[in-house]
């Protein structure tokens, strides 16, 4: 019996495959691709990929020595692949030569990586410079003065919490997250409230915001204000338009804050378009809330970063994302500061 054992032992050894080397798909860098397929594919133009990589390098290093260790190049633009398509599942990922597990380790750790340097890219104005550009800018392109921001909310599709799924339900009865955004007359974004669930309404988000505190305590030579929609009720530092207006005045004060008000909702436009993992067109996000408030930071860096390289969406691709309701009436202060204003500037 011990004879046939060891018999059947060496039978099953000698018919044993032979080890077989480890086979690693090739990976294309994206330096080597003409500039309209890397601007098609990751909506960036390379030399800002490049400086991406540079910017994140630190934290993204392998820490292993092994050959065939992720290099920081295929880690972004595998992120960038991402945020500009929503999935895992596209030809990007086969030509970075790696898997979707692979992938989505690669998305947290970008996502990570830039969410910590978020304060270098998205600053408020302060200081009296600052906001005198900041209002010079709103006055020369839309005539509307004393202006350092338009302020506006998006809604960004989720998987929600099983345990807290009415929260998540926004007004439009899809689940999301509601992200609040301040942008300068260029479009740029400024100040960004990325916490709240859909069912939070932008005038919470607001009132739970350091905007309040920071324009209440501003002084009197750097006194400015933040331009918001019908949502929004009127305050002493955030000018809505006139609801039914009948003066000559009152028709030129809301054509103007109409024009200055466009910007976020094309800053929105402009986002959700070039990274459409944002967009509800690309299926909802199947991250917790937290990483997908990430995911939206890292976005709104890289829309900074674009623009501050003349790269913006043509008007013919972007996507419509305007939404809105009514609000309510502001009070006696906020209404006499509009009053002022339209006496001011608009008579």
């Amino acid at each position: 019996m011990a004879l046939l054992l060891l018999a059947q032992r060496a039978h099953v050894r000698r018919r044993r495959r032979p080890p077989q080397e480890r086979v690693f798909r090739a990976r294309t860098q994206f330096l080597n691709l003409p500039e309209e397929v890397v601007m098609q594919r990751y909506r960036l133009h390379p030399a800002l990929i490049r400086d991406l990589c540079h910017l994140l390098e630190r934290d993204l290093q392998p820490s292993t020595g092994r050959s065939h260790a992720l290099p920081v190049y295929v880690k972004v633009t595998a992120a960038l692949n991402f945020y500009t398509s929503g999935t895992f599942q596209t030809p990007a990922g086969d030509a970075a030569g790696i898997s979707q597990a692979s992938m989505s380790r690669c998305v947290t750790q970008v996502t990570e990586a830039i969410v910590r340097r978020a304060h270098r890219f998205i600053r408020f104005p302060r200081g009296g410079v600052q906001r005198r550009s900041a209002v010079h800018d709103f006055q020369r392109l839309y005539g509307f003065p004393g202006t350092v921001g338009a302020v506006g909310c998006t809604h960004v599709a989720l998987k929600p919490p099983s345990d807290h799924e009415s929260r998540y339900r926004n007004r439009w009865r899809y689940h999301s997250m509601h992200m609040q955004a301040v942008c300068d007359a260029k479009g740029t974004l400024t100040h960004i409230v990325a916490e709240y669930p859909g069912s939070v309404t932008e005038e919470d988000i607001l009132a739970q915001s350091s905007l309040g505190h920071m324009f209440q305590n501003q002084g009197k030579d750097e006194e400015a204000w933040l331009i918001g929609g019908r949502c929004y009720t009127q305050k002493p530092w955030l000018m809505t338009q006139v609801e039914n207006p009948q003066s000559p005045a009152e028709l030129k004060y809301n054509a103007s804050h109409a024009a200055a008000l466009s910007v976020v909702s094309r800053a929105f436009c402009c986002l959700k378009s070039r990274f459409r993992c944002l967009s509800r067109r690309g299926g909802s996000l199947q991250y917790s809330p937290l990483k997908v408030s990430q995911i939206f930071v890292a976005c709104c860096v890289l829309h900074n970063m674009a623009l501050s390289h003349g790269q913006e969406i043509p008007a013919e691709e972007r996507d419509d994302v305007s939404e809105g309701e009514a609000g309510e009436e502001g009070s006696e202060e906020a209404e006499l500061a509009r009053s002022e204003l339209l006496r001011r500037h608009f008579s």
